[in-house]
C-alpha cells in the first residue's frame, strides 16, 4: 500500500441514503476509524443502550471480502458518547467496545482516493471494479490521521479490472480530479492520486453471504 498520506477513507458522496447502528465486539482484532468500509459478522449482540444490534466483522481487514455493509460515519463508546476511534483490544463494558453508525444503503455512493502506487487507474479502467486496500489491522500509521480518527483505506489501483468479484464498482473520477487520472507520481511531493466515485459491489444485503466474509 502506497501514498497513505493522501488517504481519507470512504466518505458518502452526494446524499446520505441511509444509516444504521452496529455493535463492535469487546476486544476487537482490528481498529475502527471514521471512513472505514466495514463488514458484518452475522451475529447479533445485546447492547446496553440499543438492544440487539448486528456485530461488525472484526477478524481482520476487509480487503477482498464479500460481507461489506458500508462506511463508518460516527463512532461511540459503550456509553454512547462520541469517540474518535476504537482501537483493537478495547474492552468497553466487556461485551461491546462501542457502536458504529454506518452509511449502509446498498445504493450509497462513496468517494475515495486510489493509492496509485506506480500503477494508477487508467481511463480504460475507470469504470471497472477494484478492491479496497487497508493498512495492517486498519491502523493508520500516519500519526496525525490516527489522532484525528480518519481512515487510511484507499482504492487498490493494482486491482482495477473487469472482474465481478471485487469490492467496489468504480463509476468515474471525481469531477475536480480530471488532471490526476492515470498519474503515477507518488509521495508527499507528488500529486495526490485521483479520487473516484464508487459503490460497494459485494454488499452483504445484496448477496447470499454467510458470516466471516464468505459467500453461501
Amino acid at each position: 500500500m502506497a501514498n497513505i498520506n493522501w488517504a481519507f477513507g470512504f466518505q458518502p458522496y452526494l446524499k446520505l441514503l441511509c444509516a444504521n447502528y452496529y455493535a463492535i465486539v469487546t476486544a476487537p482484532v482490528v481498529n475502527y476509524f471514521h471512513g472505514d468500509i466495514v463488514g458484518l459478522e452475522g451475529a447479533n449482540i445485546l447492547t446496553p443502550k440499543m438492544g440487539y444490534l448486528p456485530q461488525l466483522y472484526d477478524d481482520g481487514v476487509i480487503d477482498g471480502l464479500d460481507n461489506l455493509v458500508g462506511s463508518i460515519i460516527a463512532l461511540f463508546d459503550e456509553k454512547m458518547d462520541p469517540i474518535q476511534f476504537i482501537l483493537a483490544a478495547r474492552t468497553g463494558n466487556s461485551t461491546i467496545a462501542g457502536y458504529a453508525l454506518i452509511a449502509d444503503d446498498p445504493e450509497q455512493f462513496f468517494v475515495a482516493r486510489e493509492d496509485f502506487d506506480s500503477n494508477a487507474i487508467t481511463t480504460a479502467e475507470g469504470s471497472n471494479n477494484a478492491n479496497i486496500i487497508s493498512e495492517t489491522l486498519s491502523l493508520p500509521t500516519v500519526t496525525v490521521r490516527k489522532n484525528a480518527g480518519i481512515s487510511s483505506q484507499m482504492i487498490d489501483s493494482d486491482t482495477a479490472a473487469a472482474t465481478a468479484a471485487l469490492n467496489l464498482k468504480l463509476y468515474s473520477p471525481h469531477p475536480s480530479d480530471g488532471d490526476l487520472v492515470a498519474d503515477n507520481t507518488p509521495g508527499d511531493t507528488g500529486d495526490q492520486g485521483a479520487r473516484y466515485i464508487c459503490k460497494i459491489t459485494e454488499h452483504y444485503y445484496n448477496r447470499p453471504s454467510v458470516p466471516g466474509g464468505k459467500s453461501a
